[in-house]
This record gives structure tokens, sequence and C-alpha cells, in this order.
């Protein structure tokens, strides 16, 4: 064991204190400030310190500079907005609807009815109508279009002229399936860049740097908030890969192993939601760590109660990071099976997928040769170093890991989008991903109530 000297050990403490403030606004999407300072080649304290710095806590007065640090960014330049609608009105994410836990798996895996079609498909060249038609098209056939969403889970829009620009592609949610948008859940810690602020939508992961890597597939939900449906579309498709994934929840409730799927609903999963790096304290003796190692975590603690609005719970862990110590941060345990909140049918709430840092360790070999160029990123998407447990905190196997990724892989849907293509998702029924990817791809994304 190196020698340890305290004042090296308490600057690396006081470093990391601040480094704990500053990266507690990013606990949703699980970031680890230290690979920024790293990226900046600035020390952790003072890196984390300029971050801190500008954090708003959540009880401050929603002053005009706290409502500028949290505006929506847009990446459209003042001449190329759109002019001829006001700007859209997002209202809150929706609180998640988890039901009572009252779900007969067994019934379920019983069941062999046959599930409908997924995705459903609507091709405008079928249709036969001229451009002009379009809204006057999705307003006449709302209710029609949107039982099919909910009956199936996903419907893609094809070879329509009218979604091929933000502000069309709002006409089309907006006046004609009149939807009520939402804000992104990821609003209240950090503002995702825009394809168009005016028009509420989203980026949907089109970084560059991030094009190796492949998003597992997931329920859009951070916290306690989940939108019930969104709207996904194509603006410009990758030269090569890229394909926007869905996968139907009620097919993997019928695949999962029924030993399995008991076990998870029966125990519950929580997710661990951001990581931090504190392996240096290993090195220390075992009476400084009892000392410094409680007083860390109450700093986490506190300074979390601050930014988010949601139950987390702080573990010290050696399993996760080559046996490094990490002060984890964890969400409440959750069921894994809800019933859907209008038709009451049973659907996978879980995002084991993209969540379990061993399937991400092992898709980023499939798809990107174990590079997935994270090392090449800086801010908030630099690296989610998220994870998954049973409700009690006990890991889950990695047999039981690669089952679940061998379901989701069998009933996966590339959906190879060209520009103005539309694919509705009902986010509790349906879960969505997006391949790996080359060349430049623009996708966005409006989430609603």
């Amino acid at each position: 064991m190196a020698v340890f000297r305290l004042n090296q050990a308490l600057g690396h403490i006081a470093g990391c204190v601040i480094l704990t403030l500053g990266c507690v606004a990013s606990v949703k999407t699980g970031f680890r400030s230290a690979h920024l300072a790293r990226a900046a080649r600035l020390s952790p304290s003072k890196i984390a310190l300029r971050q801190f710095r500008a954090l708003p806590s959540r009880h401050a007065p929603l002053t005009t500079t706290r409502r500028n640090q949290f505006r929506i960014h847009s990446t459209l330049t003042p001449a190329s907005a759109p002019t001829e609608s006001a700007p859209v009105e997002l209202a809150p994410c929706p609180m998640t609807i988890w039901g009572d836990k009252d779900i007969n798996v067994d019934a379920i895996q019983a069941d062999s009815t046959p599930l409908p079609a997924f995705p459903h498909e609507i091709d405008a060249k079928a249709l036969g109508f001229n451009a002009g038609d379009e809204v006057a098209y999705f307003g006449n056939n709302k209710e029609a279009i949107l039982d099919k969403l909910k009956v199936h889970g996903a419907v893609v829009l094809r070879n329509f002229d009218l979604t091929k620009t933000p502000s069309g592609f709002r006409k089309m949610w907006e006046q004609g399936l009149q939807l009520s948008p939402c804000q992104d859940p990821l609003q209240s810690v950090a503002a995702r860049n825009t394809v168009s602020q005016r028009d509420g939508v989203f980026e949907a992961v089109n970084k560059p740097s991030l094009n190796k890597y492949f998003v597992g597939m997931h329920n859009e939900m951070v916290g306690t908030r989940t939108p019930k449906k969104a709207a996904f579309v194509c603006f410009k498709p990758a030269e090569k890969g890229g394909e926007f994934l869905i996968l139907n929840g009620q097919q993997m409730l019928r695949d999962l192993s029924p030993s399995f799927l008991k076990k998870l609903y029966e125990k519950d999963m929580r997710y661990a939601v951001a990581q931090f790096p504190l392996g240096f304290l290993q090195e220390a003796p075992e009476l400084v760590q009892n000392i410094l190692k409680p007083v860390i975590k109450g700093v986490l603690d506190i300074a979390i109660a601050q930014k988010v609005d949601f139950y987390t719970e702080s573990v010290w862990d050696t399993t996760t990071n080559n046996g490094d110590l990490v002060l984890q941060v964890r969400a409440a345990p959750n069921p894994p099976v809800l019933r859907h909140p209008e038709t009451g049918e049973p659907v996978w709430f879980a995002n084991i997928h993209s969540h379990s840092a061993k399937l991400r360790d092992m898709r980023a070999q499939i798809y990107s040769g174990g590079d997935e160029g994270r090392d090449k990123t800086t801010g908030s998407s630099k690296i989610n170093l998220t994870d998954v447990f049973f409700g009690d905190g006990t890991p889950i196997s990695e047999e039981d890991l690669k089952h679940v990724a061998e379901v989701t892989m069998k009933n996966v849907k590339f959906i190879k989008l060209n520009q103005g293509d539309v694919v509705l998702i009902d986010n509790y029924k349906a879960q969505h991903g997006r391949n790996v990817f080359e060349g430049t791809r623009k996708n966005a994304v409006t989430w609603f109530e």
C-alpha cells in the first residue's frame, strides 16, 4: 500500500466534496465530473466549483437569472426559427403512474392471445393525397390514429411532407392530433438542446461524439416523471446506421423466463443514477476512512436533496467500477411491470437493458469494438454511469442480465427513418433506443402528457 499522507488526503477530500456538490444536478443521467476535469486539464475541485456556482437550488427564488439558466437552448439560428406560430407552452412532465402491485405475472405468460402487429404503419403515398391535405388528414383521423397507438404501442408515419420541418411537425401533433406537449423529463436538472425551441422539439441523441454509443431500450422516465406519449421525427437520416429502435413491452413479458420475471416482480428493482469515484480513499488507513466517509456521504445527501424532487440513497460500492470505491446514488425501488394507465394491460416498464452497466459494456464490445467514444465527450453526456439492482440492493446475476438482453434484441425492431418520417410511441407500452451510426443525424422528439 502506498504511503498515505494526511495533508494530501484532505486536499483530495476538499476537491471531492466540491466535486460532489458540483455534480449533483446530473444524478438523473449518471454523470461524473471528474472526467470533465481531466478533459479540460483542470483540477477536479476547480472545475466542480465552477459547475456548482452555476447551479441554482430548486428552493431558490425563480429570478430572471435562474430562469435563463434553465431555458431551453435552441440549435436553430434566429434567421431559421419559425415565426408564424406563438412559442409552444410545455406543461410539467407528468408523474409516473405506478398503480397497485396486483399483477399475476404467471397469467400474463400463460396468455396465448395473439398480440396486435407492432408497429402499425401509415403511409402517405398509399393514402394518395396532396401535401396541403395533411393537416386536415391528421385532424379528421385523430381518434383513429390515437386508437391505433393505444392498441399497437407504436405508429410509424411515412412519406408525409408536412413533418419535414419543425414547424410542420408541430402542426401535425398540435393542430392535427391535438396532443398536449410537456417538458422533457430532464428539464429540472439540465436543459436538453432543441431543434426548435419555439416548437418544443428536442434533440434526440445526435451528437457525433456519441455515434458509437448504442442507446439501450428504455421507457422515458426520470425519477418519478414519465411522459405518456412521444413523437420522434427524422429531419435528416444518418449516412449509415442510426436506426430508431422500438420494442413491444407486452411481447417482452411473454418471452422472459417465468422464474426470472416472477423473482424480479416480487423483489422490485432500483436504478443507480450516478456514481462518484473515490478510489483514493481505499489507500487510506481504516481510521481515516471511518472519519471521512460519513462526511462525504452526508454532504452528498444534503446537496442532492436540494437539487432533485425524488428519493435517492447514496451507497458505498466496489463492484461496479473495476473494484474502485465509488459513492453510488440509487433511486427508490419500483416495480418492473405496471398496468397501462388507460387500458389496464400489464406492461414491461423496466430499463434494465439501457441502465445495466454490464449490458452496456457488452454492447460496446459488440457494436463499437469496445470504444464508444466517450473519452472524446464533455458535459452531461460524457458518461452515463447507471446500473440496476433488485429492489433490496442485491445484484442481478450476469446470467439473468444476459437473458434480458437476449429477449430484448430478439424483439427489437430497427426502423429506418427518412426525412419527415415520424414514430408515435406509447411510452408505457413500448420502449425505444437508437443504433450506432456514421455521418450526421438529425432526429428529434416532442413529449406529451
